[in-house]
């Protein structure tokens, strides 16, 4: 009797993917939208990168000490907190009439995301063996790319008929949705009593957790640089903020569409070649931008795009929580966490200074990061690499 009566673990799958939902649309409404309205707002493209990458260094950084707060608090009341201020700073960030405002709320708002979603994550990995995890986090991440569909698309058509502060109310009401789903279910335990800054060095210095780190930081790299430039090279080309919208939506569909495979693909080979495969692909999609000027052909790349990116989160989500007991759980989903959202921070940041020539050389840098991603990735597939902290 080990394992859970199978209506009571649909339960709490469904349960935490409706919360993962809810996380990931009340940010995907606002992504295609972002840049736009920073631009109304009299950003450059220069100023967006920066901006955009400070939110995500800024939610990179909380991240590292997830561990620590759900420690100190517990893992339920840190993701229901994460939510709540979530939802607050969404609406700050509408709401507000000055610049600097907007600017700071970005920030307060992956400092929210910050806390809410490593414990989120660590409670997906506790809830399944290590030899269904993959499968797991498939079914969760099936959830969130839902919303990464229907969310970009909702952003894009709320910014049209209603302005470009819409889809950050919308966001808003998302976040706090997720807050009754939460507190109705036995979210398990706190953090590792023991959490500290000094226990995340250690798991970090593990060869293995760091290329996978590094692997990471590097991959989300290209998405940073996608998300951010994408909709100012659409729109310079063109497109509105509805079609961009679309554009989106339909790189959510795909998303959607890889989570079920990838998660049995894992369960099957571990997921260590899959990581440099995806890599390689997203990095030579997001090179070809500049070759393309209508709106089909970034529909196209957009899908091929995503298809790419649909293999990360399951694969990656997987190889750094392979071998660690329960209580590092918070600890190994504090550096995917990171890792992604430093890539994201880094990709705007490395954009904004290719920017500075046109909209469409941060595309170009997708070369040098992607065949270094996949060499770093590589080495994580060699065997002598795949041990994972806290095995024997």
């Amino acid at each position: 009797m080990k394992a859970p009566a199978p209506p009571r673990a649909m339960s709490r799958s469904l349960a935490l993917g409706a919360a993962g939902f809810c996380a990931s649309i009340s940010w995907q409404i606002v992504t295609p939208v972002l840049p736009l309205r920073l631009a109304h707002l009299g950003y450059s493209p220069a100023q967006i990168g920066l901006l955009v990458g400070i939110f995500s260094l800024t939610m990179g950084l909380v991240e590292l000490q997830a561990g620590v707060i759900a420690a100190a608090i517990g893992r339920r009341w840190a993701i229901l907190a994460g939510y709540a201020a979530n939802a607050l700073c969404l609406t700050v960030a509408a709401t507000a009439p000055a610049r600097v405002v907007v600017a700071g709320s970005l920030a307060a708002v992956g400092a929210a995301r910050g806390v809410l979603v490593p414990p989120l994550h660590a409670t997906v990995a506790e809830s399944a063996a290590v030899e269904m995890r993959g499968r797991a986090f498939g079914i969760f991440w099936l959830f969130a790319s839902l919303a990464a569909l229907t969310g970009p698309a909702i952003g894009g058509f709320a910014a049209g008929q209603y302005g470009d502060r819409a889809p950050f109310l919308l966001g808003a009401l998302f976040s706090l949705a997720a807050l009754p789903m939460i507190a109705a279910q036995p979210v398990p335990g706190r953090a590792g009593r023991g959490a500290s800054l000094g226990e995340l060095t250690v798991f970090l210095s593990d060869p293995s957790i760091a290329r996978i780190g590094v692997s990471m930081i590097l991959c989300y790299s290209l998405a940073g640089i996608w998300t951010t430039f994408l909709p100012l090279y659409a729109s310079q080309h063109g497109a509105s903020v509805v079609v961009i919208g679309w554009i989106f939506a339909i790189q959510g569909g795909m998303y959607a569409l890889m989570q079920i495979p990838t998660g049995r693909l894992v369960a099957l080979e571990g997921g260590r070649w899959l990581a440099p495969a995806g890599i390689a692909a997203m990095a030579a999609t997001v090179v070809i931008v500049p070759l393309l000027r209508t709106t089909p052909s970034l529909l196209v790349a957009g899908a091929c795009y995503r298809v790419a990116v649909g293999i990360m989160p399951v694969t990656f989500a997987t190889l750094v929580t392979r071998g660690v007991s329960s209580e590092q759980y918070t600890a190994a989903m504090s550096v995917f966490n990171s890792a992604i959202d430093l890539g994201l921070f880094a990709g705007p940041l490395l954009g904004a200074a290719a920017a500075q020539f046109n909209v469409a050389a941060p595309f170009l840098l997708a070369l040098p990061l992607g065949l270094t991603a996949v060499a770093m990735s590589v080495r994580v597939a060699h065997p002598a690499s795949a041990a994972a902290p806290g095995s024997q």
